[in-house]
């Protein structure tokens, strides 16, 4: 059940839940934990049975996998509206706000890293636009692999500030794709390209600290979404139609789901602790994960609206006719929507080399790259390469937008996993 969205304004000040999005120095970052969920879900099979609980012996779901059926576009689109990167442009402000008035600064810059999925491009975007900042954008491939300082150009004069989104897009991990954004960070650090704000993916943030030492204590990133911050979000962004009320229930133990709760953790549906453990905070993520899950009944197996009744049963005892209408109103009141057992995450191909790891870490480390320019930056053969991409596009693990291959969000943890047990570098998410 969709619970109140907001709290009450009668709930006195100290109830209130922390703000839905927060932006905090790195260090400060907090992964969920695993209050409510099985310590099982923080491994490598985490969503094979994800709202199953561990200590209970097997039973048979409520709703089996086969009677329930997958959601349109359009009744995904309603039941879980795309997220609005608005509201943590607001919440940047805040973080900013005194470092953006401040007549002279302790630093000239500041920096703002987001994990993949976690929107920081389109979130400096929209800050930018709040206050008239100029954007700078990234520059192309061949300035970036010939040093050209022309790109530069493009810098705002005066004590006009600026913003950069995606410090990712301008470097290559190659032996020309790192002198120019060497020096960028070089200048922007000693304020020599005045005040503005930096975004970087997190991954690239910890290669360029192999690259050029970033000493950035009080860089921002995203506050985690645990349980009872996801659990308020996708609340707020279900779409009630005509009014409606929607039911959440598990598929398998057939227990609601409840979702936008108060700010008593213990009150979080396991469920929603699970999948906020599983995401690791990461709101695109879960965003991405909880519309996967989501089923409902074939048409023929919903029930039919009741039939006006005749006058002979108009005529029968008005008690038992108030009884059989509010019976019916709870029926048709509330709509339930199944959630899954288990999320089918993408699966990545055997394979006996490295060549795939190696192309996966690079479109991590670059939030995304062109086709391209792999060849470029690996030891393997264009068609190699290309082969491997469409196989895993095929799988559902890497999507191919704006030009750009990148890992898709619902295959980002399982790549994340993979990688890890491999010794590549990562971030510190």
């Amino acid at each position: 059940m969709i619970m109140d969205q907001e709290p009450s304004a009668q709930q006195p000040a100290g109830a209130l839940p922390p703000a839905l999005w927060e932006f905090v120095r790195l260090a400060d970052y907090r992964l969920p934990n695993s209050v409510g969920a099985s310590a099982a879900l923080e491994k490598w099979t985490s969503f094979k049975r994800l709202f199953r609980y561990g200590d209970e012996e097997e039973q048979a779901p409520v709703k089996a996998e086969a009677e329930l059926r997958m959601l349109s576009d359009s009744r995904l689109q309603a039941l879980v509206q795309p997220i609005d990167w608005h509201c943590a442009a607001a919440a940047l402000d805040l973080a900013l706000a005194d470092w953006l008035h401040t007549s002279k600064p302790d630093r000239p810059v500041r920096f703002v890293v987001g994990q993949p999925h976690c929107g920081h491009p389109e979130i400096l975007a929209h800050w930018a636009a709040r206050h008239r900042l100029h954007r700078v954008a990234a520059p192309s491939v061949e300035q970036i692999l010939g040093g050209d300082e022309r790109w530069r150009e493009d810098w705002p004069s005066g004590d006009r500030p600026w913003v950069l989104p995606n410090l990712e897009h301008c470097y290559l991990r190659h032996a020309d794709g790192l002198g120019l954004v060497r020096r960028l960070l070089a200048q922007a650090v000693s304020g020599a390209l005045g005040r503005g704000v930096i975004g970087c993916d997190s991954w690239a943030w910890v290669y360029l600290q192999e690259v050029w030492p970033l000493p950035q204590p009080d860089a921002l990133t995203l506050q985690a979404f645990d349980g009872a911050r996801l659990s308020r979000y996708l609340g707020n962004r279900v779409s009630r139609e005509k009014g409606g009320c929607l039911r959440f229930c598990n598929a398998v133990t057939g227990k609601e789901i409840q979702l936008a709760c108060g700010p008593d953790d213990s009150k979080v549906s396991p469920e929603v602790n699970q999948l906020a453990v599983h995401s690791r905070g990461n709101i695109g993520v879960a965003w991405t994960a909880w519309r996967a899950l989501l089923r409902s009944l074939p048409e023929q197996e919903r029930p039919a609206e009741p039939k006006p009744e005749s006058k002979k049963h108009e005529q029968s005892d008005e008690a038992e006719r108030a009884a059989q209408g509010a019976q019916a109103d709870d029926d048709f009141a509330a709509e339930t929507v199944w959630v899954s057992a288990s999320l089918q995450e993408p699966p990545l191909p055997a394979e006996k080399g490295e060549g795939m790891a190696f192309i996966l870490h690079a479109l991590l480390l670059h939030n995304g790259l062109p086709v391209s320019v792999l060849p470029e930056l690996l030891p393997q053969p264009e068609h190699r390469i290309a082969s491997h991409l469409l196989q895993l596009q095929a799988l559902g693990v890497v999507d191919l937008a704006g030009g750009r291959w990148q890992i898709s969000a619902s295959a980002y943890s399982v790549v994340r996993e993979f990688l890890r047990r491999r010794g590549f570098l990562r971030d510190e998410f």
